[in-house]
């Protein structure tokens, strides 16, 4: 009979281990993980993803709020004005009707937007800008007004900070980004 030998290098090695393969020792990993986790928050701290969506807030709001103006002149038949003033874009319902009167503003009553704008404390009628997205008109004048067809006295472009322009078509009154 035969008897199996096991040399001792093999015995050594521990059965189906080959030889020459190697692996990371628990001090590499965990040497990796702390190396790994001091770039990630280094990077995330200079990461600035709140600023951006604020901006991008700002414009949405901005845009909404033209777009509600012009179809709140439409549906009330009555001039919408349009005021930009420091960075505040207020909104103003002339209670008139337009055969009556060519359209004073800034005139008349607030035109409550459908959600107070929080940046404003709480105002009704009015879209402020942030600390980090701020509201301008780069051309057209202020205020200008929609009137009862929908139409606007005059194009106005507007900015917001890190965001492509809003431009309110004269005549039409089409509001777009």
């Amino acid at each position: 009979m035969h008897r199996c030998r096991v040399s001792t290098d093999s015995a050594i090695r521990g059965v189906g281990r080959r030889a020459g393969v190697a692996g990371f020792t628990i001090i590499e990993l965990v040497t990796t993980i702390i190396i790994i986790g001091i770039l990630a928050v280094v990077v995330m701290g200079r990461l600035d993803f709140t600023s951006i969506f604020q901006q991008r807030g700002v414009a949405d709001k901005l845009k909404a709020g033209l777009e509600f103006a012009r179809k709140s002149a439409v549906a009330k038949r009555r001039y919408v004005c349009v005021a930009v003033s420091g960075g505040i874009v207020t909104f103003t319902l002339d209670t008139t009707v337009p055969e009556s009167t060519s359209g004073t503003c800034p005139g008349g009553a607030a035109l409550a937007l459908p959600a107070p704008d929080k940046d404003c404390a709480g105002a009704g009628n009015k879209i402020c800008s942030r600390s980090n997205a701020t509201i301008g008109l780069v051309s057209g004048g202020s205020p200008f007004k929609f009137d009862a067809e929908g139409g606007a006295s005059a194009t106005a472009v507007f900015s917001v900070t890190g965001q492509s322009n809003i431009t309110v078509e004269a005549k039409t009154g089409y509001v777009h980004q």
